[in-house]
């Protein structure tokens, strides 16, 4: 049986949605507001509650004011369900999304549960978001952190930052970022 033509269309598209998904992710968890801009059609809307509610510009503004107090984040993405109609697209995506705050002279944790309602458009042959909307399921904040890298399986593994200190910045030559190998 061969794969109707779309069939094939909807498969690249639902596939390239994905990687818009994940590079998010990366992102912003590195700090690469370059990268994270670039995801985002200039029109784009970014609704993360109370923390920024509108333009991406906004967006953008509170995370980098933020980023003095995130000692660390990491977002993973579960489930994600797309919908795509010609080049417009929906996807609702679970995620899981971890971040230690400096707060009151110490750390703390807080880790969501929640979705990402998110509206695509392909414009010039790319994906990018249109709207995001954060939807929070479940909370639970740890005050203060519960963090402990003192267990030997963790002893001498790099830590991870939120810029291009992280490892994987030395590590890695083909990501976007990244220095180009020789």
């Amino acid at each position: 049986m061969t794969p109707s033509d779309s069939l094939l269309t909807e498969m690249l598209d639902e596939y390239q949605l994905r990687r818009l998904v994940h590079a998010y992710c990366r992102a912003v968890d590195r700090g690469d507001t370059v990268q994270l801009r670039s995801l985002y059609h200039p029109d784009a809307a970014d609704n993360h509650g109370r923390f920024s509610a509108g333009g991406t510009d906004d967006f953008f503004a509170n995370l980098d004011a933020a980023r003095p107090y995130l000692r660390a984040m990491q977002h993973n993405i579960t489930t994600a369900n797309f919908v795509i109609s010609g080049h417009l697209a929906e996807g609702e995506v679970y995620s899981i999304a971890m971040h230690t705050f400096r707060a009151r002279g110490r750390d703390v944790d807080v880790l969501i549960g929640g979705r990402y309602l998110d509206k695509y458009e392909k414009r010039d042959g790319t994906w990018g978001f249109t709207e995001r909307m954060i939807v929070t399921d479940w909370a639970r904040v740890s005050d203060p952190s519960v963090l402990d890298f003192s267990h030997p399986i963790v002893e001498g593994t790099p830590r991870g930052a939120m810029d291009a200190n992280d490892p994987s910045y030395q590590f890695f030559s083909l990501f976007p970022g990244h220095p180009v190998a020789d």
